[in-house]
């Protein structure tokens, strides 16, 4: 129950983007994202990632350019989100002989976590 506690932040990204992150998930910033990152949140003691697997949004459009905003993670936050998943999958172990998708694992699990855990923090 503790691990849940820890992974909370981790599992309301994983319920409200309905996304089982993988290794593959994750990849390095390019030379450019790295510096343009530099320049607006200055230089982290953490290694950080680009989450492939969230689209990124346009956050200015102009006639000369199109600016992107990357989901961005420290490798504590990547590594939040595997062990997030892989909770998820111990949690609804109950169902492997079924052999459910991701998708399933969370319905499954949405009505045995407290709402705080599913739910998305933007909404309460």
């Amino acid at each position: 129950m503790l691990d849940a506690f820890r992974l909370i932040p981790a599992l309301q990204v994983i319920f409200t983007q309905e996304m089982e992150f993988t290794q593959d998930s994750f990849a390095d910033l390019t030379s450019e994202q790295a510096e343009a990152f530099a320049r607006k949140c200055g230089n982290l003691t953490e290694r950080v990632y680009r989450v492939t697997t969230i689209e990124p949004q346009a956050i200015e459009r102009s006639a000369e350019k199109v600016t992107m905003e990357l989901s961005i993670v420290t490798e504590s936050q990547r590594q939040l989100l595997l062990d997030g998943v892989a909770f998820v999958y111990r949690a609804s172990a109950a169902m492997n002989k079924q052999k459910p998708t991701f998708a399933q694992r969370l319905e499954y699990l949405r009505s045995r976590l407290p709402e705080i855990v599913t739910a998305n923090p933007d909404e309460r």
